[in-house]
């Protein structure tokens, strides 16, 4: 039993620096400056004295010569509709499917999660005509409004699972004690299932936030914070690596400190399964 479970930890170990790699690898680039990063080796710090000036100067380019500010805001917003709006939705629907006289529930649940079975690429071409068509290309709510449809199958599936481990007699009892069936999912099944909700909720924050496919081609002006990360690369002939790194990292900051606040409720929402 010593030997299985010293074994665990050596692979655990091994997938750790595995994992902890790349990140290594960005923190030492981005304390480089341009010239630094062709002269050093990969792997070669530069001067410790030379560290926070560079850092200052590949942020500062990053933030200066992109929208990356904007994007940020305008990708807090987004992901915080889709991912709010799909963890609400897909409660309501997975309440309704499970504990309410639905007709035909595996047929709407099939219906809503149908949007899953498609590649997201399908949708652009009818997304950009019927946008321009309707005047809420590259405006703000018509990407917030893309991003919750496409999040809520995937929030529903989880939402659906974890709605049948709240036991029925829960619900009769509330019903019993007068309670209708909004007051029933406000103070009982909702509560229950705040995990889900929550894992719901970083799972569709984290996938609006790193979205950069709609963003490129369904905004010009009111680009996400990918989007503008993104105007980085063509002009990587007089944009150092270090300087692109910085800007990819900025990037990733709200989706990790999301995570690290939230990491409880999203651990127990990974052990979502159906009891029934």
């Amino acid at each position: 039993m010593k030997y299985l479970l010293f074994l665990k930890h050596i692979i655990l170990g091994f997938f750790s620096m595995v994992w902890l790699f790349p990140i290594a690898a960005i923190l030492i680039t981005i304390s480089k400056s341009g010239r630094q990063y062709m002269d050093l080796g990969y792997w070669q710090l530069p001067a410790l004295s030379d560290i926070p000036t560079n850092l200052w100067a590949n942020f500062s380019f990053a933030i200066v010569n992109t929208e990356i500010i904007s994007g940020f805001l305008n990708s807090l917003l987004y992901a915080g509709i889709a991912a709010l709006g799909a963890a609400l939705i897909a409660s309501f629907a997975g309440y309704a499917i499970v504990h309410l006289d639905v007709k035909r529930p595996l047929l709407w649940f099939g219906l809503i999660f149908s949007g899953n079975l498609l590649p997201f690429q399908m949708y652009l071409l009818p997304l950009y005509l019927s946008y321009t068509s309707i005047g809420i290309y590259d405006t703000r709510l018509g990407f917030a409004l893309v991003h919750l449809g496409l999040c809520i199958p995937f929030a529903l599936f989880l939402y659906r699972n974890y709605a049948f481990k709240v036991l029925s007699s829960l619900i009769d009892a509330a019903k019993c004690d007068g309670c209708t069936d909004f007051e029933v999912y406000l103070h009982v099944f909702l509560p229950i299932t705040k995990p889900a909700f929550l894992s719901v909720f970083i799972v569709q924050f984290i996938w609006s936030w790193n979205d950069l496919l709609f963003g490129i081609l369904l905004t010009e002006n009111v680009r996400p914070i990918m989007a503008e990360v993104a105007r980085l690369s063509p002009a990587r002939a007089y944009t150092p690596v270090p300087v692109i790194l910085a800007g990819s990292l900025l990037a990733a900051i709200p989706t990790i400190v999301l995570f690290l606040f939230l990491n409880q409720y999203f651990v127990e929402g990974l052990k979502i399964r159906a009891d029934k």
